[in-house]
C-alpha cells in the first residue's frame, strides 16, 4: 500500500496568503478606528494611522482582540 503524493502545496500557500492579506485589512481599518475614537471621545486628536494599526496587530495577543474591541467601541458609541 502506498500512498500518492499530491502537489496541494500551491492551494495551502495561496489561502495562506489570503488569510494574511484579509487580517492586515481588518487590522489597518478596525485598530484604527477604535484607538481614533476613544481618542476623540476624550477630546484629543485621532492620531493612529492605517499602517500603525497594522503593526499593532503583528503583536499576536492584540490581534485576537480587534473585532471585538471595535463591536463594543461602536455599540458604546452609540450608547454614550
Amino acid at each position: 500500500m502506498s500512498l500518492q503524493k499530491t502537489s496541494d502545496s500551491g492551494a495551502f500557500i495561496v489561502f495562506a496568503v489570503v488569510l494574511v492579506v484579509f487580517w492586515v485589512l481588518v487590522n489597518a481599518i478596525l485598530w484604527p478606528y477604535t484607538i481614533n475614537t476613544w481618542l476623540e471621545y476624550l477630546g484629543r486628536e485621532g492620531v493612529i494611522q492605517w499602517w500603525q494599526g497594522v503593526l499593532i496587530g503583528l503583536v499576536p495577543v492584540v490581534n485576537k482582540f480587534v473585532i471585538g474591541a471595535a463591536i463594543i467601541t461602536f455599540i458604546l458609541m452609540l450608547i454614550i
